[in-house]
């Protein structure tokens, strides 16, 4: 890793809100890079208590092997002094170097603010400032993007909010009426690719005249586009209907491996939003999904959290926390949802 030096820590650290999606507090977060020499997983974990210290070394050892990591750059982010918690960095370098992981550097700071000191765990003289977060390359190539950093988790998890309760509570009773009407597998398919397509229906001459005059919106990709399509109750009753049965559910799974992923993410997004529970836990599932194989993992946590809060009983996304928690590679979830998509198609008739 060559480019943690003097001259660059400021700027790493003021990176962490744009490679992580919010500002960390009492964090402690690992910048990797691969056996490959390419950059690897961004893994922020709470600072932990005494007792835990070595379970949660013995946790990013076994998240960095999976990623098959050989370098890695420990930050520390708040606590209650300056180089806070050194037993804790110590154990962490220990644990990582007997695992085959380099740890060249390990900062601390108290918070991702421009002017704040950050000081080296390893040498007294190695110290500087926090850069401005809003002025370093990165966050320059993600503003063009269109990109926004949350200022916490929690506010990366307010940004899925369900609607207000009246209306969660009139859908509800909707979902309920149009749950006796039949339809077939098929047909509920029809209707979520359907409406994906008007989701991922090209600008009208309004709206790209609007983007020349002023910059689009910052936000997280998932977030809602000036063409999305409004959704009135009946249809988002059927969608709930269509996402509760388990084989457009799976069927479903095949979504964000194809081109429309992004559409896909927005209606998901905003049945997220507009469901009530238990409904609202298959499109937080799939959003997670999405999330995940973009390498989005906090978003993705955030999206299983709302899931499994609305269902604790969605074995697929507690089954995908799991996996998250344990680090499992994007790819390697990639690769699971093809092989079941594959049997699944072995399996059907005809």
């Amino acid at each position: 890793m060559t480019t943690t030096n003097l001259h660059h820590a400021d700027q790493i650290i003021a990176a962490l809100p744009y490679l992580i999606g919010f500002a960390p507090t009492d964090s402690l977060v690992a910048l990797t890079i691969r056996e490959t020499r390419e950059i690897g997983p961004v893994i922020r974990l709470d600072l932990p208590r005494p007792p835990d210290r070595l379970p949660m070394a013995e946790h990013l050892a076994e998240i960095l092997a999976a990623h098959r990591v050989e370098d890695a750059l420990l930050i520390v982010v708040g606590g209650r002094e300056p180089l806070h918690d050194k037993p804790f960095v110590t154990t962490v370098r220990q644990t990582l170097v007997e695992s085959g992981v380099t740890v060249e550097h390990a900062f601390w700071t108290r918070s991702v603010e421009a002017g704040q000191p950050w000081l080296s765990y390893d040498d007294p003289e190695f110290t500087g400032t926090v850069a401005d977060p809003d002025t370093t390359a990165l966050a320059a190539q993600f503003t063009v993007e269109g990109v926004v950093v949350y200022p916490s988790r929690e506010a990366m998890a307010d940004s899925l909010a369900a609607d207000p309760e009246p209306d969660l509570d009139r859908r509800a009773a909707l979902i309920d009426d149009l749950a006796t009407e039949y339809a077939t597998v098929a047909d509920k398919l029809a209707l979520i690719h359907q409406v994906i397509e008007e989701f991922d229906s090209p600008p009208t001459r309004d709206s790209r005249l609007m983007s020349t005059v002023a910059p689009p919106p910052r936000g997280h990709p998932t977030d809602p586009a000036p063409t999305d399509p409004d959704l009135d109750d009946t249809r988002l009753a059927h969608l709930a209907i269509a996402l509760s049965d388990p084989e457009v559910r799976e069927a479903c799974l095949a979504i964000p491996l194809g081109a429309r992923d992004r559409p896909a993410a927005r209606l998901w997004t905003r049945l997220t939003r507009a469901l009530p529970a238990p409904e609202r836990a298959e499109p937080a599932f799939h959003l997670a999904v999405t999330a995940y194989l973009h390498g989005d993992g906090v978003y993705a946590r955030v999206a299983l959290g709302v899931a499994l809060e609305a269902d604790p009983r969605h074995s697929l996304a507690a089954l995908l926390d799991s996996a998250a928690h344990h680090g499992i590679p994007p790819t390697d979830l990639r690769d699971l949802i093809a092989q079941v998509q594959a049997k699944s198609a072995r399996a059907s008739p005809g």
